[in-house]
């Protein structure tokens, strides 16, 4: 069993070195990285519902947002929880310029927050908008290919982000509608 992890860590660690990008190349995927950053998408989302509910937005509206809230915080908390679990230090070809980030967390690379959050978010919008499932299926494969290329993560963490991001999706899409008009009613 010993043979068979060191095996496919091995694998890993191969395929996300091959992946690595150039220095020179890092400036394009420093932008997708900002684009799926954590506290810009709490930050926007949050004030999205306190606008939703003083200016009276339909429910079904208010709905997607909580959703959206919701799936922010629960995957933020997930994947904090499970780096301090599992530490997995970042591949060594990591270059430590992360502008905005939790210190400690950020230490560790499984599994990729900003996969898991691509994904929950892809996820999220394939339903709400279901024209726009190609487009965010590629957002997220194009984010996974940008944290193994910069040498943030190994293959297998981008992988993992994506699989429990896509849970964190489906789970927070189950959330009733009578959870929203009960926060709308806490909220007034």
């Amino acid at each position: 069993m010993i043979d068979f992890r060191r095996t496919l860590h091995f694998l890993d660690q191969s395929l996300s070195e091959v992946l690595i990008v150039p220095n020179s190349k890092r400036d394009v995927l420093l932008w997708v990285e900002y684009l799926m950053s954590g506290l810009p998408w709490i930050i926007g989302s949050s004030l999205a519902v306190v606008y939703a509910v003083s200016d009276r937005w339909d429910i079904n509206t208010l709905h997607k947002l909580v959703i959206l809230n919701i799936g922010l915080l629960a995957d933020l908390c997930i994947v904090g929880v499970l780096k301090l679990i599992i530490q997995r230090p970042r591949p060594v070809n990591n270059i430590d310029d992360l502008v905005v980030g939790a210190p400690i967390v950020d230490e560790y690379s499984f599994p990729s927050g900003h996969c898991a959050r691509a994904a929950m978010l892809g996820t999220i919008c394939a339903r709400f908008f279901q024209k726009s499932r190609v487009i965010v299926t590629g957002l997220y494969i194009l984010v996974a290919i940008s944290r193994v290329a910069m040498g943030r993560h190994y293959c297998s963490d981008a992988l993992a982000g994506i699989a429990l991001g896509w849970l964190e999706g489906v789970v927070v899409l189950s959330l009733p509608i009578s959870a929203t008009k009960w926060l709308k009613k806490i909220l007034r």
